[in-house]
């Protein structure tokens, strides 16, 4: 058995946890020392990049260059697999074969999301139809969500395409002018200009609004010649006034719709896996020396968000104030420049979107076929919790990269913490994590002891980076009501782990999760049949281990695959009153799946424990067979008349 490390997991989530004392300090790191960063490398069309190693890129946080531990390429393409296999045991089923998540699509979570407040009324018809059309190109296994920015609720991902449409076309701007009766027609980035103090844009909207100038309006002639009837001209103070008022009103609703996002990534983290978040706006004002979108960027890094704007085309002439902006390019590229920077914080890019052309989403689509995990260690200045800046760049010539600006460490016990959530939500989401490649297998044995039955549980994952780092692993045993009868959370400091758990007889689904030190997650589901075949003479299912000098000793199960020379087939039998094991011979055959052959037959050695509880047990060397996937089967007679089989499958590797 794998070493145990102990594993504080939320008691609500009704997980058993497995602990052992040692002296050595546990070697999983997931999470604690790691930072991990998406990172999207695409060309000048918006395909991802792939083949890129460290030497590739070069990340600093706050200004000083760090080592990158590992880098690690996510494709997201991957066709999507059939159903889980089916539980077997039976002497007339197929062969049994692990569950794997490797060609399975677990689809990109796609958020899209309406900044209402920043879209006037009567505006976005047009790009709400552009994204209608683009939930239509999600695959089959993509769940997505829509909702306006400022939606307090929680946001719920899923694949029904009619849903997310009909709430995006229950979506309608909400934005209203500066003012909702102005005086005079002031630009908004004039506005802005005149409350902050610019006398020379003062100057110009005063001769233009009032027909003055501000010395004539505060240096009357009149009053200097005693006229107590003539009085200072109260335009350019009114005008002064509105523009304050007007720029108020923009920088308010900036701070909000940030603050929005912001908890609206905050929910977001609560999902495992990256998420996408296509947000559409006409505008939002983000000056960088009043706003600071720091605590943004780690928010979208602590949820996995990408953020990619689309600002949608507005009109030159507004019937709402009934006259053209008088600063229109102006307050056009003030507001494309605070949804550039709100992207850029977050991982994405601005596109503009023009009425309904589709040809926006459709760069995002491809941007998302693929992206890289980038992993640094976190230093002791980092574990402060206060915002971090990222900036990651790529050496590729044409290359073009896209990553999060900023990230937040509060300590270890906050990143365990994290870490422990993150193990919780793969286990009871009822979505596959594919990040970490893995494979679990589930063997099923009569427990003589207490009358149930023993399910042995296998896991294995690759290790991407080629070091031998742990892994924390988890399972769930789930009965047909959806009750929880067995679980576990254990660290290995290998890349497989093995558990057992002791059930009553019936139909479970088995979730196993697992989370690499890079922060990689891997889950799926099995359908685990506990029980016994049911052929004349009941048997286990086959089990397939790794050889052991000494025969006695426990069996460690080849959940998929093998590089070994030699493997050892495990059966248990349960004869009833009518079979004796004396005349019970099992015979091991070993052939290729694509073949009906046999190429390898060899008899096991049966022995008894007790009348109604016997093995059988053999060595099979495969040095000499080809790279390939095999069915290994274990033909059952009693008294030379047969009387069931059970088949497993296995892959060889050299």
């Amino acid at each position: 058995m794998h070493r145990l490390v102990a594993t504080a997991l939320l008691l609500a989530a009704g997980l058993a946890v497995t602990a052992a004392g040692h002296e050595q300090a546990p070697v999983f790191r997931s999470g604690v020392d790691l930072v991990t960063i998406d990172a999207t490398v695409v060309d000048g069309e918006g395909r991802p990049i792939e083949g890129l190693g460290p030497a590739d890129f070069v990340l600093k946080v706050d200004g000083q260059p760090r080592r990158i531990a590992s880098v690690q390429y996510v494709s997201r393409t991957r066709a999507t697999a059939g159903e889980s296999p089916a539980p077997a045991g039976t002497s007339t089923s197929a062969a049994v074969s692990a569950s794997s998540n490797e060609s399975v699509a677990d689809g990109r979570i796609v958020l899209i999301a309406v900044d209402q407040a920043n879209i006037r009324r009567i505006e976005g018809r047009q790009a709400l139809r552009a994204a209608e059309r683009f939930i239509d190109t999600l695959g089959p296994s993509d769940r997505v969500a829509v909702h306006g920015v400022n939606y307090a609720g929680d946001i719920v991902f899923s694949r029904d395409r009619v849903q997310a449409r009909r709430q995006l076309g229950s979506l309608t701007g909400e934005a209203v002018p500066a003012l909702i009766q102005p005086t005079f027609n002031l630009g908004m980035t004039e506005a802005l200009w005149i409350a902050d103090g610019n006398k020379s844009r003062l100057e110009v909207a005063v001769r233009r609004e009032c027909g003055t100038s501000l010395s004539n309006a505060n240096n009357n002639p009149a009053r200097a010649e005693g006229d107590e009837n003539t009085t200072r001209n109260p335009c350019p103070t009114q005008l002064e006034q509105e523009a304050r008022m007007t720029a108020q009103q923009v920088r308010t609703q900036a701070s909000l719709s940030i603050n929005a996002l912001v908890d609206m990534f905050g929910r977001l983290s609560t999902i495992d896996g990256p998420k996408t978040v296509a947000l559409l706006s006409e505008g939002l004002v983000a000056e960088p020396r009043l706003i600071d979108l720091t605590a943004l960027g780690a928010a979208a890094q602590q949820a996995r968000v990408n953020l990619y704007v689309l600002q949608m085309e507005t009109p030159l002439f507004d019937i709402a104030t009934q006259q053209p902006s008088p600063t229109m390019m102006e307050d056009w590229q003030l507001q494309a420049d605070g949804l550039a920077r709100l992207a850029g914080s977050a991982g994405g890019s601005l596109f503009r979107l023009a009425g309904s052309d589709p040809a926006p989403f459709a760069r995002i689509m491809r941007e998302l076929d693929g992206y890289y995990l980038l992993a640094f260690e976190a230093t002791d200045t980092d574990r402060n919790g206060r915002p971090h800046q990222i900036d990651v760049s790529v050496t590729r010539r044409g290359a073009t990269l896209r990553s999060r600006q900023a990230f937040r460490f509060e300590s270890d016990s906050w990143a365990r913490r994290l870490t422990e959530e993150r193990m919780v939500g793969l286990l009871k989401s009822a979505s596959i994590a594919t990040e970490l490649p893995l494979r679990a297998a589930s063997y099923s044995f009569f427990d003589p002891a207490t009358g149930k039955v023993r399910v042995e549980i296998a896991a294995e994952t690759e290790q991407g980076d080629g070091q031998t780092s742990g892994v924390l692993f988890g399972y769930v045993l789930l009965d047909a009501k959806g009750v929880i009868a067995a679980s576990q959370v254990l660290e290995t400091s290998s890349r497989r782990f093995t558990a057992a758990a002791v059930v009553d007889p019936g139909v479970y689904t088995l979730k196993v999760a697992g989370l690499d030190r890079f922060g990689r997650t891997g889950s799926l589901p099995r359908a685990v049949l506990a029980g016994v075949s049911d052929s004349p003479l009941p048997t286990s299912e086959l089990l397939i281990a790794r050889p052991t000098p000494d025969p006695n000793a426990i069996l460690d199960p080849i959940v998929d695959r093998t590089s070994d020379d030699r493997i050892v087939a495990y059966l248990e039998l349960y004869p009833d009153a009518g079979h004796s094991l004396r005349l019970v011979d099992v015979t091991v055959t070993v052939r290729p799946a694509a073949r009906r052959d046999a190429v390898l037959t060899m008899p096991a050695a049966v022995s008894s424990r007790n009348a109604r509880h016997g093995t059988a047990r053999v060595a099979i060397p495969i040095a000499d067979l080809e790279p390939g996937r095999y069915v290994i089967r274990a033909d059952i007679l009693d008294n030379d008349k047969a009387v069931g089989f059970v088949e497993r499958t296995i892959t060889i590797e050299r």
